[in-house]
């Protein structure tokens, strides 16, 4: 997927033969690292970076669960290679479109929609009487768009808000969402590097304005 939609992105070719459940074997790809690379394009490739993973994430629902800088590497002919696909993690479609809607929920601050969602997305057991957590969950998320709406929100931030409500009521953060959380976290703190005025929700926006 990556290789037909985004030729600035390099995957290694794994070796099957020599990959085993604790083992992957990928072929070699020179570069350097994005994060400490000072060509003029690595702005640009953050952004590739971004819309890779958005395209993952909310397309393929199979995911590269483990970006960190060493994993990003600028290749000499100027493309991003991601190595080390050692950790993914997969999505169900119900999982895709309840984020995309979540997240088209919390930009319209449609507070009572996204804790339904939350549901779908098993931050909340089924059953649970959702009106005592909704002005909790309304706090947080206020407090997430304060000083520039969505645009400026940092997603590692609200994550440990959300997690925070996990010791007073029936909410839990679901592992495959801590794994996308870093991952986002990541990227972010890459970009903004960059470019200080980054924000990954414009990059998703084509996904939620089909919502």
């Amino acid at each position: 997927m990556m290789r037909n939609d985004l030729p600035q992105v390099v995957v290694p070719k794994t070796y099957e033969k020599y990959t085993s459940r604790r083992v992957l074997m990928t072929g070699w790809v020179e570069g350097e690292k994005l994060s400490q690379s000072t060509e003029s394009d690595v702005e640009e490739l953050v952004n590739v970076g971004v819309i890779c993973y958005l395209k993952q994430l909310l397309d393929a629902g199979f995911f590269h669960a483990d970006p960190h800088p060493g994993n990003l590497i600028r290749t000499p002919e100027g493309k991003l290679a991601i190595l080390d696909f050692g950790l993914v993690t997969k999505l169900t479609d119900d999982k895709k479109y309840g984020m995309i809607e979540a997240i088209a929920h919390l930009i319209h601050r449609d507070y009572p929609a996204i804790v339904k969602n939350f549901v779908k997305l098993d931050f909340i057991p089924d059953g649970v009487n959702l009106e005592p957590i909704l002005p909790v969950l309304a706090k947080v998320f206020d407090q997430a768009l304060e000083g520039g709406g969505a645009k400026n929100i940092n997603f590692q931030e609200l994550a440990s808000d959300l997690a925070q409500i996990t010791f007073d009521y029936p909410f839990r953060i679901p592992p495959y969402f801590a794994l996308i959380i870093r991952a986002i976290g990541v990227l972010e703190d890459i970009a903004l590097v960059g470019n200080p005025d980054f924000a990954i929700v414009d990059e998703a926006y084509p996904y939620i304005a089909h919502v």
